[in-house]
């Protein structure tokens, strides 16, 4: 009768999610294993916890962090398994003597950390040209719960609902001036627009700005609106894209350097306004600002003239058109104060286009 020194193993299913079984030795260098009532025979070489496990059929598995979501991995081996031989640490390496209890912990998966923040989403759009004054709404705010590295939104909740833009239908009037600054029109209009408690939208040209720049910050600390009139007042209908960049943008970075804040508005020169124009607007977050009223002081009318033309067309939320450069304007400058007490006189207010709110 053969003499083996039979090895033995056994496997339990312990809590925890533990296995366990014991080896021993025999003369002839062959291990005899018995795995959950499987008996399987390992070769010295083989006598490591890893060749164990595989012959056993018992894999490792790691635990993954998983997306809160999706549960789809995020990291496939956050928490490795744990292997111990007779209470202490081990690895697959691990050589087994006679008698070993080796042990197997599985990792566990995990799910990520989540966390709120509040979104706000893009404005509701206004018209690609603002003809009249108009309420920019407000955009819709919700506050997120997100997985804290997929990112993947768990749930939202609204904040605040999103208000939609609406005409001004309010008996107030904006005074807009293009084509300054000038040094012989814009600081008397100045002066009566502050005597008569007006604010005004003052259309501004980067060119003449940059030579008098004193008039363009005297506009801001009087509580003026300013708005992007390009750089030197091209047709942009008739100028590349590079060029209609070239003097929107111009414009606008001169405005910047001069009140510390990027402006929101354009008019396009000559009241041409193309999709082109449109699209570059946007892109600078400019909005387009057109007018109703046009009192046609440009073509250096007599006063009276210029005050009848504009009250004969004026409306409640209207945007009127005056200059304080590009000509001879001293029938706007005569104009002026005697326009505001008639728009007074017939309960008008003075306002300036409403800013859009930041989107933070």
């Amino acid at each position: 009768m053969r003499s083996w020194v039979r090895w033995s193993a056994r496997v339990a299913v312990l809590s925890g999610m533990f296995a366990s079984f014991s080896v021993a030795a025999d003369a002839s260098e062959r291990i005899m294993v018995e795995v959950e009532g499987r008996s399987l025979v390992l070769a010295d070489s083989s006598r490591t916890v890893g060749a164990a496990l595989v012959e056993a059929g018992r894999p490792l598995r790691a635990g993954s962090l998983r997306s809160a979501v999706t549960r789809r991995v995020l990291v496939s081996d956050v928490d490795p398994p744990r292997i111990t031989v007779n209470g202490g640490p081990a690895s697959t390496a691990t050589r087994l003597r006679p008698e070993d209890d080796v042990r197997v912990r599985d990792g566990v998966d995990s799910t990520e950390a989540v966390g709120e923040r509040e979104v706000t989403l893009p404005p509701p759009p206004l018209p690609a040209v603002e003809e009249g004054l108009w309420r920019p709404g407000r955009p819709r705010v919700e506050r997120l719960t997100v997985g804290e590295m997929s990112g993947e939104v768990v749930s939202r909740d609204v904040v605040a609902e999103e208000v939609p833009p609406e005409p001004v239908t309010d008996r107030v009037v904006a005074l807009t001036f293009d084509d300054g600054p000038d040094p012989r029109w814009t600081p008397p209009i100045l002066q009566i627009l502050r005597e008569e408690g007006v604010r005004a939208t003052f259309c501004v040209l980067a060119e003449p700005g940059r030579r008098f720049p004193e008039l363009v910050r005297a506009q801001h600390d009087a509580g003026h609106t300013h708005c992007d009139h390009t750089v030197d007042h091209p047709n942009l209908a008739r100028r590349s894209r590079a060029e209609v960049l070239r003097q929107v943008g111009g414009g606008a970075a001169f405005l910047e350097s001069v009140d510390g804040v990027w402006p929101q508005f354009l008019r396009a020169p000559f009241g041409v306004v193309t999709p082109e124009v449109v699209r570059v607007a946007r892109r600078l977050r400019l909005r387009v600002l057109g007018w109703t009223v046009d009192s046609s002081d440009y073509l250096e009318s007599p006063p009276e003239a210029i005050v009848v033309r504009t009250m004969s067309q004026v409306r409640p939320g209207a945007v009127v058109l005056l200059h304080d450069g590009g000509g001879d304007r001293s029938s706007t400058v005569a104009a002026l104060r005697p326009l505001i007490q008639a728009l007074k006189a017939e309960g008008y207010g003075f306002t300036t286009p409403a800013l859009q709110p930041a989107v933070v």
